[in-house]
Formats: structure tokens, sequence, C-alpha cells
């Protein structure tokens, strides 16, 4: 039974997209339309992408082999730097190294073609209104026979024209005075425009329009994109956002390298003054005490202690630099600067609190670049930065501490030393001293000199963090739209927007629109599919006339004739229906006109006495005298018969006034009587009763009735009106109940009368 449910809803659907097939014709070659012309006005799209790998720093390949061996992935490095090259600052410094603040186009055909590197004019705004300070908005420039034409539009409704003779002279427009700069000869013919907008709003589109992303989760390799109509410029801007990104990102890492060489080179230029002056004193005190053979002598004492001194040296320098670094940390004009790391600190803890210090450091300079010093994440670093400090000056004391007592050790040992040449000649001992404080400010400044060049060797060696794999390129096959695609579209839409249109149809149309489901639904018999009279008469069928209808007629007729059962002599037949507009007037009177064409005596009764029509439909000047029958026992049965005109066999009894009392005059003995003497005198009594849905009169009626006709009418009765047909079927209400499905077009009756009708 499923089986057969699909089946019938398939061909059911069929038989709507064949009903309504232009609708699917239209939608078509509107939507092929459509398509054609947005291709013509759209220029077309065209994806540029590049990918850069991102240098590993020092055992970050390591570490990320570990987290793999534990199941972690990722990486974390790679994604930070996603969002830095997707950041609104880094895309400022792009656009303004490009100049791209501003968009150019010209008009071709009905395109509009984007320049950006020699665009025709600039425009100079001498004084924008209040609204053009904030809002977008476009300048169109037009040569003229007489000049140029300048247009401005901001929002839909905000335009403006002026027609001037040359562009050197401000102009006053919607949008305030302007200027137009041209850098070259405009063409006449030829619309050029400019987009302004305010530089967050151009960065926001810049920023909608780029997609940066890591080529795979775990991977170095990231990816850029941008899709428009200007592939050259986007080739450009990706290039430049690469460059800028190594740029910005070797000028932070050499920030420190940098403080170290200015540390650096102040402290060599104070030992140099402080080596200067033990070179000179050393050369007064020789030639003042004409000293030139101790030399060799005072190297053997030197010698002696080399160790000593050696150490000694290295301590000094170390409390050197401790000293500068502390006063560097308590110098409060230098809060926020970079402290010197790379400069010889031999104390690991403390040379790891400087690192870790000025990669905090460096984090908070890289985040105000975008945002403001009371930002709740530059709070929470200002805080961390001075726990910091507060850390390293602690750990300063603590290696002060410390190379001082390593210095009182060193300086007992050199008192012993000195003891040893205290039999020397005072002269000797002086020279000695003096050759040793030549010596250390010699040996301080070749150390300071060697970390100076190592300083400057890793700023020169520095690598670009970011090594471009792809060159940012367009990729050819990804043009948008492409004709054959947007035409296939506009096909499919084509049918869909019908397709759509007709389900809503269907799904909110609760009439009866299928013969073939009308019929297997009803539990009574099918009498006839009437179709729709062509003519638009009430009367349907003529004697020696073939037309659809009229065949249909006879073939209802034919129909009755064998479901009257044949014990029942003169049947009374009901007409009736579920509401009004079905039609059961037009089907009683062609049915009871086909029986009188057929030489039988018909009478057609019109007890719809709420709503009474039959006079009107022949035509009758006498309206009926029905009603007074049934109440006025003096009125007899030859006083309420008319012809009807149409055929000498039928006659009429029309309804006559509509009473006050219908229900209760329909359960009169008259009405019995009426029928009585009416079945001797026809072979068929046709009764026009009133709706069975709407009033109780029909019911009434069944005691005089041998059979029933239910009348419905194709794409009017609501289908629920079947279900009710069979309530009454099932429950016995009526006598041998048939129905009749009315209006139904002529290509969806039955029975081979389609291609025939009139």
């Amino acid at each position: 039974m499923e089986q057969n449910s699909n089946e019938i809803d398939i061909r059911k659907i069929v038989r709507l997209v064949v009903e309504h097939w232009w609708w699917f014709a239209v939608g078509v070659a509107v939507c092929l339309l459509m398509g054609t012309l947005y291709y013509l006005r759209k220029s077309p799209k065209w994806t540029t992408d590049a990918s850069v790998m991102l240098r590993q720093k020092d055992g970050v390949g390591s570490q990320m082999e570990a987290f793999t061996l534990l199941g972690l992935t990722g990486n974390q490095a790679a994604e930070d730097e996603v969002v830095v090259l997707a950041s609104r600052g880094l895309l400022y410094q792009s656009l303004d190294a490009l100049n791209l603040w501003e968009g150019h186009s010209l008009r071709n055909g009905m395109r509009w073609e984007g320049e950006w590197r020699n665009p025709a004019f600039d425009v100079e705004y001498i004084a924008l209104t209040p609204d053009a300070e904030i809002q977008p908005f476009a300048v169109t420039v037009r040569p003229t026979a007489n000049g140029y034409k300048v247009k401005t539009k901001m929002g839909f409704w905000h335009r403006s024209t002026r027609r001037v003779k040359t562009l050197d002279e401000p102009i006053e427009t919607g949008v305030g005075t302007i200027r137009i700069i041209a850098h070259r000869p405009l063409s006449p013919d030829t619309t050029y425009r400019l987009n302004h907008a305010r530089r967050e709003l151009v960065v926001a589109s810049y920023r909608e329009l780029i997609r940066v992303a890591q080529h795979k989760k775990e991977s170095n390799i990231i990816s850029l994109s941008m899709t428009s109509t200007m592939p050259e410029r986007d080739k450009a801007l990706l290039y430049r956002m690469i460059e800028q990104y190594n740029m910005n990102a070797v000028a932070d890492k050499n920030l420190i390298a940098t403080n170290t060489a200015s540390f650096i080179e102040e402290r060599l230029n104070i030992i140099t003054a402080e080596l200067t002056e033990a070179e000179d004193a050393l050369a007064d005190y020789k030639e003042k005490n004409n000293i030139a053979d101790l030399q060799a002598q005072a190297g053997l004492f030197l010698q002696a202690g080399s160790q000593e001194q050696q150490a000694m040296l290295e301590i000094e320098t170390q409390l050197s630099l401790v000293d500068y670094v502390d006063q560097f940390l308590r110098d409060e004009s230098k809060r926020n600067n970079l402290i010197p790391s790379n400069i010889g600190i031999d104390d690991a803890s403390l040379a790891e609190g400087l690192s870790e210090y000025n990669t905090l450091q460096l984090q908070r300079m890289r985040i105000l670049r975008t945002a403001t010093p009371d930002n709740p994440v530059i709070e929470q670093m200002d805080g961390q930065l001075a726990s910091m400090r507060e850390n390293i000056v602690a750990t300063i004391a603590s290696v002060r501490e410390s190379l001082q007592i390593r210095r009182r050790s060193l300086q007992q040992q050199d008192t012993k030393y000195n003891r040893r040449i205290k039999e020397a000649p005072e002269q000797q001992r002086e020279y000695v001293r003096a050759v040793r404080q030549q010596q250390i400010k010699e040996r301080l400044y070749l150390f300071l000199y060697e970390k100076r060049e190592e300083n400057a060797l890793m700023l020169a060696a520095t690598a670009m963090p970011a090594k471009i794999l792809d060159m940012p390129q367009r990729d050819l096959k990804s043009n948008s739209p492409k004709l054959k695609k947007l035409l296939l579209l506009c096909l499919m839409l084509g049918l869909l927007l019908p397709a759509g249109v007709l389900y809503v149809y269907v799904l909110f149309n609760d009439k009866i629109d299928d013969v073939k489901d009308y019929e297997r639904k009803i539990k009574a018999p099918l009498l006839a599919q009437i179709v729709e009279n062509s003519r638009g008469k009430h009367i349907a069928i003529h004697e020696g006339e073939s037309t659809v209808s009229a065949e249909l007629f006879r073939l209802l007729r034919t129909n009755l004739r064998y479901v009257i059962p044949s014990s029942v002599k003169n049947p009374v037949v009901l007409v009736t229906s579920c509401i009004n507009g079905e039609g059961k007037s037009y089907i009683s009177s062609n049915t009871a006109l086909s029986l009188a064409i057929l030489g039988k005596r018909v009478v057609l009764v019109g007890l719809d006495i709420r709503k009474p029509m039959l006079a009107y439909y022949f035509g009758l000047s006498n309206k009926g005298q029905l009603t007074y029958y049934l109440t006025d026992s003096d009125v007899q049965l030859d006083d309420i018969i008319v012809p009807s005109g149409e055929h000498a066999n039928l006659d009429i009894i029309p309804c006559g006034s509509i009473p006050p009392n219908p229900s209760e005059l329909l359960q009169t003995e008259r009405l019995d009587q009426l029928f009585a003497e009416l079945r001797q005198r026809y072979d068929y009594i046709i009764v026009d009763t009133a709706p069975v849905a709407l009033v109780s009169d029909t019911y009434l009626l069944d005691r005089i009735a041998d059979m029933t006709i239910f009348v419905s009418r194709y794409k009017y009765t609501p289908s629920e009106m079947v279900d009710y047909i069979n309530q009454v079927v099932e429950k016995g209400r009526m006598k041998n109940v048939t129905c009749v499905l009315n209006g139904v077009k002529g290509l969806r009756a039955g029975y081979g009368y389609g291609a025939q009708q009139a």
C-alpha cells in the first residue's frame, strides 16, 4: 500500500510540474538574464596567496619533538605569529608603505576596474563636512565637452553633482570643499572614481579580505591569501606584509643588542680614558726616575702574581658590570627600557633573570603598538616587570657580595705577594704598582672591545624570522565568477525557485486538485468528472450537441441509470454539496436536461429554499410557488410546475419566496404528498438541495429520496470535505450516495474526452 501511495505522489508531482511548466520557463529565463547581467557588471575576482616558514629558535625543535612524543600537538609559537601577521598594526604599516588608503577605479563598459600604481587623480580635502569625516564617500570625475562633471556620493541618499571647467580650483561638493589633482590627462567618455574612508574602516575592510592561517596545526608554515579584483595590488600588499613582519621582528630582536652596544661603547670610552691616564702615569714615572733596566726585573715580579692579578681583573670587571646594571635599574627614566644583558655577566641566575625581564619588556612594547597604557594587560605586565626588577636588584646585591668576598680573598693573597717585594727598592715597588694598574685597564679594555665585536657580529648576522617559501602569486584557476558555473547556478535557481513556490502552494493548498487522488479517497461511487464549461453558461447540454461537457453529462446519465436500484420506479435523486459554490444547481439542471433529451419525463425541484437560484439560471419570469404549496393547501401541484423552456420533457418547480422557518417546512406532510404525486407524473425527480455541511435541510429530505449525488468542485472544495462525505456514507445518514467531481480542467477529465473540448 505504501508503494502505491509513493507512486501516486510521484505522479502528482509530475502532473503539477507539467501543469505549471511556464513557471519554470519564466524562472529560468529571468535567472539566466540576471546571471548574465551580473557577469557583465561584476569584475572578476582572483585569489593571491603566499606562504612563509618561521625559523625555529634554539631549542624549539627539540621541545616540539618532546611534546609530540607525549601526544601533545599544535605549535603555540606559530599560532601567535599568525595573530601578529593578521594584526592591525602590521596592516597599518603595510598600507602606509604602499599608500593604499584610497581606492581608485575607472569605468570599462559595465564594470569598474581598479588601478593603484598610477591613479588618474587624487583628491585634496580642503574642508570636509562632519558627516564626511566619519562616513565613507566616493568622488567620481567624468570629462565632458565643456569641462568636467564631478559627482560625490555618501551613503544611499546623499548625492551631489558639480560641473566645472577645470580641476585646478577648489570645488564645493556635498562632502565639503575638495580639489582634484590630475596626474595625467583624463580620457573623454571615461569615468574615474575615488573611494575615501577613515583609516580604521580601510584597515577593517582589508582584514576581511586577508586570510592568515597555519598550513597544518603543528606546522611552522603560515599561508597568506586574499581575494579581490586587483591581483597585482594583492601581490604587492602580501609581500609588503611579510617584509614588514620581518623588519619588525628583527627590530625587536636587535633592541637588546643595540642597548648592549650602547653600554659597551660608554664603558669603552671610560676605560680608554683610564688606560690613557695609567699609561701616561707609567711613562711619567719612568721618565722622572730615569728607569730603563727595571723592566725585566719588574716583569719577574709581575709574572709571579699573574694568576692572582688575572682573577682580580675578572672580579673587577664583573663588579663593574654588576654596578652598571644596578645603576641602570635604579634609574627611573629608564624604567621601561631594555636592560643590557649580553655584556659578559658570569652569574647564570642573574643573566637568566635579565633575559626573562627583556622578553617580557619586548612583549609589552609589541602590545603597546595597538593598545593604551591603561589597558588591563599592560597594567598586569607592569606589575610583573616591577616584581622582576626587585628580584634582579636582590640578585645583584647577592652577586656583588659574592664578588667582594672573592676580591677580599685575592687581596689577602696579593698582600702576601707584596710582602715578598718589600725588600725591593721603593722605586721598583712603585714601578710594579704602576705597571699593574696599566695592565688591569688594558685587559678590561680588550675584554670590552672583544664584546663589542661579538655584539656587532650578532647584529650583522641576524636572520629574518620568516623565510618566504612561495612568493605572492595569483592563482590562475581561482577567477570568479566563472561564466559556465554562474549560468548553471542560475539555471538551477531558475528551476528551484518555481519549485519552491509550487511546494509552498501545494503545502497550503487544501483544495481537491487531483482527480485520481479524489477517486481513490472517496468511499462512494464516482458517477462522472464534469469538465469546466468553456461557454460560461449554466446550460451545458442541448439536443444534438456533442461538446465535451454534453458528452460527460450523457456519461453521468448512463452511470446514474446503473446505480439506481432496478426495484425503484420513478426515482427521486437529491443533488447536494458540502459548501456553496460547488455547482450542485449546475449538475442537477444539466442532469435533468440530459434525462429529458433521452425522452424521459423529468421534473427539477428547487428545494434549496434558503438560497433559491433555479428560476434565475433558467431565466424564468415565474419565480415559483413551492413554499406557498407547502404552507397553503389551496395551492395545487399544477400551480407550481413551470416549463423549463429548454426541453418539452423538462419541467421545473422553482422554490419561490424564502420562508422564515425552512427546516419546519421541509418536515410537513405536504412535502411527502408532493413527491408522491410527482412519482406518478414523472420518470425522474431531480431535487436541488441545500449544502449539507452548512444546514441540516438536506438530511430532512432523505425520507423521500432514493439516492443522493454529492457534488465536489475541482480546486474549490476543501480536501477535508472528502472525509465529511465518507462519514455520511459510513454512518448511513443518506441513501445510496454517489459523487460527481465538477469543474475539472479539460486535460484532467477522464474517459478520453480531453481533446474534444469545444
